[in-house]
């Protein structure tokens, strides 16, 4: 599906006045683009035959009740040049798929993540050079491994990244988050269904993750006074969803600076979790700058 531009002049999709009886409409939501398995189970979700290298490139998506761009049993779903603005659900995400692309794209203003991986233990994916403003969560990575996320500006988010365990079997981890500039994510956003606790301040967030580089960052300016506010925070995800403590994690060459409690968090929890040669001013607990 390829548009003329993600600008008001070019190609714009909004919500119809009524939408059509479909399987991704009625299981996810009323959503703009929809790329769905070729063959499903509608009761468990899982995937029977993946639909393999589709393109979304060049479309604004804009006031969904649902999601922006979603993707469900895909293998190779490459979105480019899109831009996802105030959807009620997911800015543009994928699920159970592999080999996925989010470049150049932009995600604004969504009730939920502006950029979602999940539910792939062999992810496969990166986001790339993307943009994330004022969404609940800027980028989120949740039950899936094999992510990079590299080069984004994330910013006015109640939390800039997060990679999240949610207590499934497989964990999350083996991402790495580089060259990224995450500042100022001090939007507050309150506990709901999908999130049982509010955030707000939070620039990255490892939350149960294992084997996942954190390195050559720029985290400024992100302050709060919830679980989840500061600079770059590793916690166990045990308390809030029954994951798991974080392992074998390195937080290495960041610039952290002007967060509060501080620019890097530990809750001394899990083990082999390594903080080297960052720059910053504070940290908890003392001694990692």
């Amino acid at each position: 599906m390829r548009g003329s531009g993600a600008f008001r002049g070019g190609t714009v999709l909004v919500p119809p006045k009524h939408f059509p009886r479909t399987l991704c409409n009625g299981g996810f939501g009323p959503t703009g683009v929809c790329v769905l398995a070729k063959s499903l189970n509608p009761k468990t979700g899982a995937v029977f035959v993946p639909v393999r290298n589709d393109t979304v490139t060049g479309l604004l998506v804009t006031g969904f009740p649902g999601n922006g761009v979603f993707g469900y049993g895909t293998a190779g779903l490459s979105v480019t040049r899109v831009v996802a603005i105030n959807d009620g659900g997911y800015g543009i995400s994928r699920f159970v798929s592999t080999r996925t692309l989010f470049a150049n794209d932009t995600a604004i203003g969504n009730a939920e993540a502006g950029f979602y991986v999940g539910d792939s233990p062999k992810a496969d994916t990166v986001v790339r050079n993307d943009q994330a403003f004022g969404n609940q969560f800027g980028i989120f990575i949740r039950h899936a491994r094999h992510v990079l996320v590299t080069g984004n500006v994330v910013s006015g988010n109640c939390q800039g990244i997060l990679v999240l365990d949610d207590g499934q079997r497989g964990g999350v981890g083996n991402a790495t988050i580089q060259f990224n500039r995450v500042f100022d994510n001090n939007k507050f956003c309150k506990k709901n269904d999908d999130t049982p606790v509010s955030t707000k301040g939070g620039g990255i967030l490892l939350l149960g993750a294992t084997h996942t580089l954190v390195t050559h960052n720029s985290v400024t300016g992100n302050a709060g006074k919830k679980f989840n506010s500061g600079g770059i925070v590793v916690l166990s995800a045990k308390p809030l969803s029954h994951g798991s403590n974080p392992e074998f994690d390195t937080i290495s060459f960041n610039f952290a600076f002007h967060n509060h409690p501080a620019d890097l968090i530990w809750d001394r929890t899990g083990f082999r979790v390594r903080f080297r040669h960052n720059a910053c001013g504070t940290s908890i607990p003392g001694g990692f700058c």
